[in-house]
């Protein structure tokens, strides 16, 4: 790569990258990402979740419909 190229390609780096937010002061860079929250899920907002939403994919009523039909 020629140092033109290179100046050209970081120049359209810093352009795209312009507007990415970065961590806040004094935070991980694993701040914004879900895989690493370890926190386990909350069963009450399971339960309220399936009662707002019983047909919704993955609520109990849907799998037990789901295999019912197939079977």
């Amino acid at each position: 790569m020629h140092v033109w190229e290179e100046a050209e390609f970081e120049r359209k780096a810093e352009k795209m990258l312009r507007g990415h937010r970065g961590s806040p002061l004094g935070r991980d860079f694993r701040a914004f990402r879900y895989r690493y929250d370890v926190s386990p899920r909350d069963p009450e907002f399971v339960r309220r979740y399936d009662q707002t939403f019983p047909d919704a994919p993955g609520s109990p009523s849907w799998w037990a419909r789901k295999f019912r039909e197939e079977n």
